[in-house]
């Protein structure tokens, strides 16, 4: 279809609780956002269709359009006619069903193994076990050392958790080929047993000299693919092949086997994208296209997605156990309780935070019902938003210049149901605050569309579209963050101002440590500040100190001066948290913090 008939897009999201659909259209000479709708995702069972839940969001938006989009058989009317009946194109992306299990087998658990790992952690992927000729049994109870695996308990740990792939990596270039070899007879041996419900794919992404021999081990036992080396040599790594197959792998077992993905990839000639990548080409492409440092976060139930683009790298982290409703569970067995009941400004008694937690992951879909409801899903946001950051920036070592301290964001954008549907913006923003940290000077930005997942796929087919509905109506501006680096006395000054506005009024103020302080300032509204930091604070010119001038635009909320330091600390005294955190959140227009 030539670019150019292109006049109307119908997006569509597909989410392992809610399906979002967008109509984009033609208006005036631009493309604009025309309608939304949003419907519960129906691949799972009682419906098992995932087609059920798009229509439903289809015939809402035909209503709301005033047009007819679909025949009556559930079939797009393609193209749009000259009554302005139809669509040219419907363009879909989907984060539904299950992640892919997959098992690591690498050399060393500190090199090769951790590419592996940031490999798998750019899709829709979960890690069921890692092997490495350095693996041990655990430690006794005494402290004993557990000593080397066996054979035996080396393939069993290949085998545990099913994986439908297994990554093979190890060796630099050039360098010593047994190793690897003597490891991929291993799970060679391991794909002999019959306790594999099915064989996995084997991906090679290891030394290159060894792809041969690799190849011949592995024979007629499992489907096997190689690519070039994560780790050609011990300071770089070399990802992307890697990703490319493991999102290939993923579309092929896990997208496609979804119950209605055969019909659904009819309605379309292009390609069904993973949301996670079409989230990261619309983060890369803001970053790229405004030369600024941009962080994107999108909170699901299945998933949590971090994607980075600053001028020197790009990134992204896809954690299929870090959401906040069907990956709960899991989230459970990483974080301790006690992360979680920091970030809540009311008694809850552990047993009782745990049950919650747990009947959240049995009813994913539920929205909150009760305040305390939503300030605990804001909490769970907090922690799989921290741990997914926490592991971006570890690999960021690799990719930064030597020297180089925290990074600074220009802008942040957050997406996914719990932050965009908040019933105040405030929820949102301080989520966005705790859960990244930003200092210096940040424009934070909410995804109020849904359309952030749809943006990236949208840009492949009609790229002016992505742009134009990005720049007008995909993004609700909440103003901007000044955030000091450093730590001082509770109570005493952290800052001081001095705001011009455009109307030539002046406003000057004291923030003190530990406090959060918002001021307004109206969307598209531009005031010039004079940022006075005092000693102990940096405010991103790295010196302690040092003033800065700063033209900064107004949103939802204003500017927000958060001066409770960073790395961020929370005080220790449980009540004592519980008072700031409450004053945090109305200081930011949720006047009913749970008291």
């Amino acid at each position: 279809m030539a670019e150019t008939t292109i006049n109307s897009i119908l997006a569509i999201d597909c989410g392992s609780t809610a399906t979002t659909v967008a109509l984009i259209e033609q208006v005036n000479g631009a493309y604009r956002l025309t309608a939304t709708s949003q419907a519960i995702s129906t691949h799972a069972p009682p419906w098992q269709d995932i087609i059920v839940g798009m229509l439903e969001a289809v015939r809402e938006i035909e209503k709301t359009a005033g047009r007819t989009l679909f025949n009556s058989g559930g079939w797009p009317l393609m193209p749009q006619n000259t009554n302005r009946q139809g669509i040219d194109a419907v363009i879909i992306v989907a984060s539904a069903g299950p992640p892919l299990p997959v098992a690591l087998a690498g050399l060393m658990k500190n090199i090769s193994l951790t590419s592996a790992r940031r490999a798998v952690a750019t899709t829709y992927a979960a890690v069921t076990s890692e092997l490495s000729l350095d693996t041990e049994h655990p430690a006794t109870p005494s402290g004993r050392n557990g000593g080397p695996l066996s054979p035996e308990a080396q393939m069993q740990l290949i085998q545990a958790g099913q994986p439908e792939a297994i990554i093979l990596v190890g060796g630099v270039d050039g360098g010593a080929a047994q190793p690897v070899i003597d490891l991929a007879r291993i799970v060679a041996m391991a794909l002999r047993l019959p306790t594999l419900s099915e064989k996995p794919t084997v991906l090679y992404a290891g030394n290159s000299q060894a792809r041969e021999a690799v190849a011949d081990i592995f024979g007629p036992l499992a489907p096997q693919r190689a690519v070039p080396n994560v780790r050609p040599n011990l300071t770089t790594e070399n990802l992307a092949p890697l990703q490319m197959e493991l999102e290939n792998l993923y579309v092929q077992r896990k997208m496609s086997q979804l119950p209605g993905f055969q019909k659904l990839g009819t309605w379309s000639p292009y390609p069904i994208l993973p949301a996670s990548k079409s989230f990261e080409k619309v983060i890369t492409y803001l970053g790229q296209h405004n030369g600024l440092n941009v962080i994107g976060a999108n909170i699901g139930s299945g998933a949590t997605v971090v994607a980075a683009q600053t001028g020197e790298f790009q990134t992204s982290m896809v954690r299929s156990d870090a959401g906040v409703g069907h990956s709960l569970n899991a989230l459970l067995k990483m974080v301790p309780l006690e992360k979680f009941q920091r970030w809540l400004p009311f008694e809850l008694a552990p047993e009782a935070l745990r049950n919650r937690l747990l009947n959240k992951n049995l009813h994913p879909a539920s929205l909150p019902e009760t305040e305390e409801d939503l300030l605990l899903e804001h909490a769970v946001a907090r922690e799989a938003l921290r741990l997914v950051v926490e592991q971006v920036q570890a690999g960021w070592a690799l990719q930064q210049p030597a020297g180089r301290g925290q990074l600074q964001w220009n802008l942040i954008i957050g997406s996914g149901r719990t932050l965009t549907q908040a019933p105040q913006p405030g929820y949102a923003a301080l989520t966005l605050l705790d859960g990244i940290e930003p200092w210096g000077v940040t424009n934070l930005a909410l995804d109020r569309a849904g359309l952030a997942n749809m943006l990236g796929a949208i840009a492949a087919v009609q790229p002016m579209a992505a742009v134009e509905v990005a720049a007008h109506d995909a993004f609700l501006n909440l103003g901007t963050v000044i955030a000091p680096w450093g730590h001082g006395t509770p109570g005493k000054t952290a800052l001081k101002f001095k705001i011009n506005y455009a109307n030539g009024e002046q406003l000057e103020t004291e923030v003190a440590y530990g406090s959060v302080q918002v001021i307004a300032l109206p969307p598209g509204e531009k005031a010039a500040l004079e940022i006075r930091p005092s000693r102990h604070f940096d405010i991103g010119l790295g010196q302690p100190g040092r003033g800065v001038l700063a033209e900064v635009e107004g949103g939802k909320l204003g500017i927000i001066i958060d001066a409770r330091g960073r790395p961020l600390r929370l005080p220790k005294d449980e009540a004592r948290r519980q008072e700031q955190l409450r004053r945090w959140l109305e200081e930011l227009g949720v006047s009913h913090a749970t008291a």
